[in-house]
Order: C-alpha cells, then structure tokens, then sequence
C-alpha cells in the first residue's frame, strides 16, 4: 500500500471514536488526505474549514520551533484542532465542542505517532 491509503486507514480508524466528526490530515498547499465518510451533517461547514486550512499554516511555521502541538479553533457547537505532524502537514479534527478532550488529545496524540511514521518512510512517493 501507498502512503495515501496508508493514511486513510489511520484517519478512518479516528473517525471510529464517537465524539470525532470529521478530519482529515491536511498539508500546506491545499492538498492532504480526506477520508470519504464523516459524520459531519453540515457540509457548507467542512468546506469553509478545508478551503481555510491553507491559513492555519503560517501561524504553524511560525511557532514550529516552539514545539506547537495544537490550535484549537471553537466555533459555537464545533472545536477545530489542529496537530502538526510537521511543518507541511496537519491532522485536522473536528469535534463537538463539548466533547471529552482527555480522551481526544490521546487519540490525536496516538494518530499524529502514526501518520509521522508513514510520511517518513523513504520507499515511496509523498502523500497528495
């Protein structure tokens, strides 16, 4: 398998927890990997959130060298996290605002572990 599908399969299994609605490991230009399933219902939402993640990056590479491990956006009903996995790419996660973030950051943290893994391998092409 592809770093791609590779990363689906990471992504897909954070989507299993109850209180993660969408997300997507999202990289600087605009590309990334997006799971085809989310329990989003509001769509125009997620669209406004992927076309902003290009925005997210600058404040990430500024703060990189600080060891930046979140940003975390709340918008009324939703929270939007960010987790660098390094300076191009971003775990993207959106949850309901009042979700259980201990139970979250462990799985993000878990997630973030996994993904880093992949996209460091060296037999095959980047992720796009």
């Amino acid at each position: 398998m592809g770093k791609k599908e590779d990363a689906l399969i990471v992504l897909n299994d954070l989507l299993q927890l109850d209180d993660v609605l969408a997300c997507m490991l999202a990289r600087k230009d605009l590309g990334g990997v997006v799971p085809d399933k989310m329990k989003l219902k509001d769509t125009s939402f997620w669209n406004i959130v992927k076309e902003s993640t290009a925005q997210v990056f600058p404040i990430i590479e500024k703060f990189y060298l600080y060891k930046v491990e979140r940003i975390n956006l709340e918008l009324g009903e939703y929270m939007i996290i960010f987790a660098p996995v390094t300076q191009t790419y971003s775990l993207m996660v959106i949850i309901p605002s009042l979700a259980n973030m201990g139970l979250i950051d462990v799985e993000i943290e878990n997630t973030k572990r996994k993904i880093k893994v992949i996209l460091d391998r060296k037999d095959e092409v980047q992720v796009s």
